[in-house]
């Protein structure tokens, strides 16, 4: 398995990955809970399905930068490769340049979208949880992405 080589970039993976691992055990074991209590107890839990649904999509934000920590995420170097060596080093800045840009406007637009749900108290329906709070991962998981991005560029122009 590939591992980061950058120090900050090693501890950022693995909190990562023990985060998406929790996630996977939570989600596992809420719905294993659900399927008893419903077809075996005949009495569904009501918050059981919303806490697996958002379990979900902290695993995906939280997967997302301990896959790219890895090397995990699919690169499709064909162009790249065929470029002088040089260039691809220019190609692959301007990537990093790029998908930092979407990243960190994706970042605002959620950003003003948990300050609205929060000033307008808007909460789950069986749970009753602040959907600002359920959004937060996203920032927090594209920011942890966009750190991921930039160090490995940092290591690769050392090496």
């Amino acid at each position: 398995m590939a591992k980061p080589a950058h120090r900050f970039a090693q501890i950022l993976t693995s909190v990562q990955e023990y985060l998406s691992m929790t996630c996977v055990v939570l989600m596992s074991l809420l719905v294993i809970a659900q399927v008893i209590f419903r077809y075996v107890f005949n009495d569904p839990l009501d918050w059981s399905e919303e806490l697996a649904r958002f379990t979900f999509i902290f695993l995906a934000f939280f997967g997302i930068g301990a896959a790219y920590g890895r090397c995990r995420h699919m690169f499709i170097d064909a162009f790249i490769t065929v470029l002088p060596e040089r260039m691809q080093g220019i190609v692959r800045y301007a990537v990093a340049v790029i998908a930092t840009c979407f990243l960190v406007a994706v970042i605002g637009i959620t950003t003003h979208t948990i300050i609205e749900l929060y000033r307008m108290e808007v909460t789950t329906p069986a749970l009753e949880i602040p959907m600002a709070y359920i959004y937060l991962v996203i920032p927090l998981g594209l920011a942890a992405l966009i750190a991921q991005v930039w160090l490995g560029l940092l290591n690769e122009g050392r090496s």
